[in-house]
């Protein structure tokens, strides 16, 4: 019961042994600014906030179900922040959009150029998946390539995550299915060449397995890929794991695979993933605390021989099935860590704790982040994001404009 109760909570959203408890923080005074943002066309059940991206100035916000060609059509809204604040710069749509196609379910932004997967395409059959690339050109962003996978079949769910560095692009395809087990998972990268985005290497766990779920979560920083596979069954059902892989000039290597440390059943290590230069961060939203539910978020730092579990991060407020730890961000000295149910401010109405990193005492609370006007079932931390000071907190099931429409957050500290 406690496996497929967490299931279906986790599908709404979808070295040094240290254990951090995060502290209560209160739900006055914050430290931070906050700036909501909505889509202007919002319609009821377009879950605006599924996905998240930041990058200085330019955020990104999936609405994975908007409708503007039937049912899970789905768009991506950019914004800029501008002299008048965040300001909407262009709605984004797949020029081929149809119906359950879910674009807007993953997004990511580097420089001039944005990635927007789709998992429900139905190009080489239902949810075989694509993701979208668009270029920054002049003042608009408009449409570059449709990727998809080599072996895209029926329910490989490509586009399921996204990543995006200069000239490159990995995207997740969990239900991947070889050796007809299932959702085995795999992870697709891409690279730029003369202007065309090229499949360069088709990325597997050394030890595949099924219902491994590979790629469900994928990141990538400088020459370091990391991928998520939330259904490794090493360490017990389900436990999960994060493999990593390193460039060696002309291919990508497994170089290592991560556990937690205190891996158990049932703890989807390896959910949601985030990676910035040396940290990595694995979301394990059914991470036990005693014995319950509460979700946990690991930190890893990068060693002359590897990387290591730095901190295990836990919320010490949080209530079972709070879903601590569902989505993961990284950037720099900043950590941002979604709980989507918690219920402080409201009946699941979520939270996002951040974290800050400072010195020799590693990384410590800086906020517990609640929506200002907080309301049940807002699902506030279905997706977070992370540049620098800025952090934006996802909140898909927000319905002061319609039931579902969905809102983001920006917090700028």
């Amino acid at each position: 019961m406690k496996t497929t109760l967490l299931s279906t909570l986790l599908m709404l959203c979808l070295g040094l042994p240290a254990s951090a408890y995060s502290q209560l923080a209160t739900l006055n005074a914050p430290s931070s600014i906050e700036t909501k943002l909505t889509a202007p066309d919002a319609e009821s059940g377009d879950e605006f906030g599924r996905a998240v991206a930041v990058q200085g100035s330019v955020a990104v916000v999936g609405a994975p179900n908007d409708q503007a060609a039937g049912y899970g059509t789905g768009a991506a809204y950019v914004f800029e922040k501008t002299t008048s604040g965040w300001q909407l710069q262009q709605k984004l749509t797949a020029p081929d959009g149809s119906s359950y196609s879910f674009f807007g379910t993953s997004v990511a932004i580097d420089g001039d150029r944005i990635v927007v997967g789709a998992y429900g395409d139905q190009n080489a059959g239902n949810y075989a998946g694509a993701a979208y690339v668009f270029v920054h050109a002049g003042s608009q962003w408009t449409s570059e390539q449709k990727l998809t996978g080599s072996e895209n079949s029926a329910f490989d769910s490509f586009g399921i995550s996204v990543a995006i560095q200069g000239d490159s692009i990995i995207c997740g395809a969990f239900g991947n299915s070889d050796f007809n087990q299932g959702e085995v998972g795999s992870a697709y990268v891409f690279q730029r060449i003369d202007g065309v985005w090229l499949q360069q290497q088709e990325l597997t766990a050394s030890d595949a397995a099924s219902l491994a779920r590979f790629g469900l979560s994928v990141a990538m920083s400088e020459d370091t890929i990391v991928v998520g596979a939330d259904g490794d069954s090493e360490l017990g059902f389900f436990s999960g794991a994060v493999y990593v892989f390193a460039f060696d000039g002309s291919k990508w290597i497994q170089q290592q695979k991560l556990h937690a440390q205190d891996a158990r059943e049932s703890a989807s290590f390896g959910y949601h993933l985030a990676l910035s230069g040396d940290t990595i961060v694995a979301g394990a939203p059914g991470d036990e605390v005693g014995n319950h539910t509460r979700g946990a978020a690991y930190v890893f730092s990068r060693r002359a021989h590897g990387w290591l579990q730095d901190r295990k991060l836990v919320a010490k407020d949080s209530d079972v099935f709070d879903g601590y730890g569902l989505r993961v961000a990284v950037s720099g000295d900043t950590i941002a860590v979604g709980s989507a149910f918690d219920h402080d401010a409201a009946l699941y109405g979520g939270a996002a704790y951040v974290y800050t990193r400072s010195g020799q005492s590693g990384w410590s609370l800086h906020e517990k982040l609640f929506a200002s006007d907080a309301a049940r079932d807002d699902a506030f931390g279905c997706a977070v994001a992370a540049s620098n000071n800025t952090v934006v907190v996802g909140a898909f099931g927000k319905s002061d404009i319609a039931f579902y429409a969905g809102a983001a957050y920006v917090y700028e500290f």
